[in-house]
This record gives structure tokens, C-alpha cells and sequence, in this order.
């Protein structure tokens, strides 16, 4: 791997956004704070392979997700990698081709809520992530990490609650924070847009017109 390229400590997360909502932006914005990073790149993914296929295009959710940052969020930008690929979408071929443009030492950040954390053992090559980042796992109501399993004796193993030992590695280690959880869902949005219920207050108002112009969620 070179040594040579970007010595800025990058921070990922990904999602579907399917659309963006207020606990994303917050959570992301927070994180860039938290995480001492010039921007958390939010990385919508093109065809999530645990998921049926969605009810928007690619092109829609990350227009979306644009009009959510919009000006208000300058610690946070979009990051099309993943809608370039043909194939699905898989977070180690995304840490893998950032970390090739960085420098070995500096840090990487792959943050991940709860929720999706622990389904991490059933992501592609998942144990290989924490050779090319760290893992930053942010809590939410309701969610535990295991106790018992090889998904524990795994985190055990990386387990860091020191964030200074992070900024001193490229990555190998995870870390659990506790930031701002706001009570919105995506599925919500959805499901009220669908039986005609309002979504104001749950994602920005860019967003909610972008979706009533091109009448998303509807069906």
C-alpha cells in the first residue's frame, strides 16, 4: 500500500437514506465534531445487498440527501462512490479504495448506528473491515451490543473506549459514543407519505419538496 496521498482524517456514513431525515443530518454533523474531521462524507449505497430493492433510484436518494446538507451543513458532503458500482454495494470495497488514496497513518472512520452494527458479522468479509478503519458505533434506544457470541469476543478483541488512541492509528480499533438520537425513521417518513400524513419536522423542508415535485413514497 503507499505511503503517499491524503494525511486528513476521513469519516464515512453510510446508509440507505431512503430519504434523509433531521436524525441523520444531526448524528453525521455531531460526528464530524465528536471525530475531530473537516467532514463526515454521508456514502448513500446504489443496492444494499440485505435489503429488497428500493422504491426510488440511486440518482433520487442522493439528490435527496443533497438537498437535506444543503447550506446548512458545511461538516457534511456526499459521497457517490458506491452509486458507481454495478454490482452491490459492500463497505470493505469502500474502505479499501479510500484507504488506498490515504496515507497509512491517518485515520479512517467507518461509523455505524447500533442497529446496523450488530448485523455487522453478516456484512461481506466484515472482519477484514477493521484492518482498513476504525469502527465508530453510535448507540440508540433500545439497542445492546451482544454479550455473548463471536460477534462479542470480536469486539472485545478491537475494543477501544480511548478516542486519543484512535487519532494515533489509520485503524483496528472500536469505539461506542453516545450522540444525539433523534425518535425519526426513515420507514416513518414512508409510511406516513404513503397514507397521507405530514412530514414536517422530520427531514428539511428542501427535502419535503423535493419529494412532493417528483411525488416519491407515494405507492
Amino acid at each position: 500500500m503507499a505511503t503517499s496521498g491524503n494525511n486528513v482524517a476521513v469519516a464515512l456514513f453510510g446508509g440507505t437514506f431512503n430519504p434523509v431525515h433531521n436524525g441523520h443530518l444531526k448524528i453525521a454533523s455531531e460526528l464530524a465534531e465528536f471525530l475531530s474531521v473537516a467532514k463526515v462524507k454521508m456514502m448513500p449505497c446504489a443496492f444494499p445487498p440485505h435489503r429488497q430493492r428500493l422504491n426510488v433510484s440511486p440518482q433520487q436518494r442522493v439528490a435527496l440527501l443533497r438537498e437535506g446538507i444543503g447550506n446548512e451543513y458545511p461538516d457534511l458532503d456526499v459521497d457517490d462512490l458506491e452509486l458507481r458500482r454495478s454490482a452491490p454495494s459492500y463497505s470493505i470495497d469502500s474502505v479499501i479504495y479510500l484507504r488506498e488514496k490515504m496515507n497509512t497513518d491517518t485515520p479512517l472512520y467507518l461509523c455505524l448506528g447500533m442497529d446496523a452494527f450488530l448485523k455487522i458479522d453478516t456484512w461481506h468479509r466484515w472482519s477484514d473491515l477493521i484492518e482498513y478503519c476504525h469502527i465508530v458505533v453510535c448507540a440508540r434506544p433500545n439497542y445492546a451490543a451482544p454479550q455473548r457470541g463471536s460477534l462479542h469476543k470480536w469486539i472485545n478483541k478491537h475494543y477501544c473506549n480511548d478516542l486519543s488512541k484512535l487519532r494515533e492509528k489509520s485503524g483496528g480499533y472500536v469505539f461506542f459514543c453516545h450522540l444525539s438520537m433523534l425518535p425519526i425513521s426513515s420507514s416513518n417518513i414512508r409510511n406516513n407519505i404513503k397514507h397521507g400524513l405530514p412530514i414536517d419536522g422530520m427531514t428539511p423542508s428542501r427535502v419535503i419538496d423535493y419529494i412532493r415535485t417528483n411525488n416519491l413514497y407515494e405507492k
